[in-house]
């Protein structure tokens, strides 16, 4: 932040007091200059000045935020650093993972990374993904046998460097440009995590299915005891972290259970643990979204293996 200083008289310049009233003045040694004021408009404090300053200051960072913007975008400059890694798992997503893809480059700033894993996808989608063009901020993983959305996640993170890591899952039942609003809080520093929530959508919530809103609700509620967390949609797929603090976790579980236990470790890590609202358009027939006893006991289990881990 800048400031501005007044300089005061130095430690060598002296001024000699008159020894009598009859003494002229005109014989001081030392005599302050002082500037003439036009008016009393021009008068300035030190606070309004030094509030100038910053104002100016923010002014010109933003100039150059801009600049570097426009470079990147051009081509004229590489990008060096990135704000933002963008996880996406992949299992035998081939029809939308285009689209996520493109999404993604619709909605993201330059600084952003993307990393897509393929978990030993069947349909083509490593084929797809593989013969993508080469780009600077685009890396491409591959896992030879299918080990779980938890594993393909991990493999994401180990291979990020964004300040901000976010996950976005490939079958576009979310959209990528509800991941701004979750990663903003992180990026101003007022959040260490930030959970898409489902349930803070009214026309999302009136599409989730009645067994989907129960096993939910079952399970953010033990989250909630566990951790003492307030959220209202653990099993959400938008959750965003700080960088340092997720790549600081030691992730073990490969599959339903990655939820679980990253939301309960990341309790005892983070200091705000945020919500923003995030669509959903996935199709409750298919076997990923719905809910199943099998998988209600896996989270289960995770929150109370990893509450205190």
């Amino acid at each position: 932040m800048a400031t501005s200083t007044i300089d005061s008289p130095s430690s060598t310049d002296t001024f000699h007091l008159p020894s009598s009233p009859s003494d002229d003045v005109a014989t001081l040694d030392y005599v302050p200059a002082i500037e003439p004021v036009a008016g009393e408009s021009q008068l300035t404090t030190s606070a309004e000045v030094s509030y100038a300053d910053d104002v100016l200051d923010r002014i010109d960072d933003t100039l150059n935020l801009i600049a570097e913007a426009q470079q990147v975008a051009s081509g004229n400059r590489p990008v060096t650093s990135y704000d933002i890694s963008i996880i996406v798992p992949v299992y035998n997503a081939r029809e939308s993972l285009p689209e996520v893809l493109e999404r993604i480059d619709e909605v993201m700033p330059a600084s952003c990374e993307v990393i897509v894993v393929d978990d030993g996808s069947t349909d083509g989608s490593w084929h797809y993904a593989r013969g993508l063009m080469p780009k600077p901020n685009l890396t491409v993983l591959r896992r030879r046998r299918h080990h779980g959305r938890g594993s393909a996640i991990r493999m994401g993170v180990r291979h990020s460097t964004g300040r901000v890591v976010a996950i976005q899952d490939a079958d576009m039942a979310y959209d990528p440009a509800d991941l701004l609003g979750a990663v903003w809080p992180i990026l101003e520093n007022k959040a260490d995590a930030v959970y898409g929530s489902r349930r803070l959508r009214r026309d999302t919530r009136r599409g989730i299915s009645l067994a989907s809103r129960l096993s939910g609700r079952i399970t953010t509620l033990v989250a909630n005891l566990a951790t003492g967390m307030k959220i209202s949609d653990m099993e959400s797929s938008h959750k965003v972290f700080r960088g340092e603090l997720i790549r600081s976790l030691e992730l073990r579980e490969c599959d339903r259970g990655f939820d679980a236990e990253v939301t309960a470790k990341v309790a005892r890590r983070a200091k705000v643990v945020m919500e923003v609202p995030t669509s959903f358009e996935g199709d409750f027939l298919d076997d990923q979204f719905r809910p199943s006893l099998s998988t209600l006991m896996q989270t289960l289990r995770g929150l109370v293996q990893y509450r205190a881990a």
